[in-house]
């Protein structure tokens, strides 16, 4: 799994204000040590679009702008998310499934 820079800093700023520092810091190194997930940092160009998306669909937040704007440069189809508001977007499509779709038995 990929988990882009402006994501991570947005997760850190919410723990760190709701739980306390080192709650942020231990997240931030279990998240770096997982096996199977991968910090990226998104282009200079994602956040140009991630500024378009987020002028043109009004549920979506600013963040959420900045994954689908990674996605689409990436061709990323498909992501994991509690929030319904990815499916605004066409080129995207918001997996809800707890076992992996792609694998049947898993």
């Amino acid at each position: 799994m990929r988990v882009t820079n402006y994501v991570l800093t947005e997760t850190l700023n919410y723990i760190h204000e709701r739980q306390h520092h080192h709650v942020a810091v231990t997240f931030y190194e279990r998240l770096t040590e997982a096996a199977g997930f991968e910090l990226v940092h998104s282009a200079k160009a994602d956040f140009s679009q991630a500024v378009e998306l987020f002028e043109q669909y009004e549920g979506l937040s600013f963040g959420d702008a900045t994954i689908a704007a990674y996605m689409m440069r990436e061709e990323i189809e498909y992501l994991y998310s509690f929030d319904t508001d990815f499916e605004a977007i066409d080129d995207l499509t918001r997996l809800d499934t707890a076992t992996n779709p792609f694998k049947p038995g898993e």
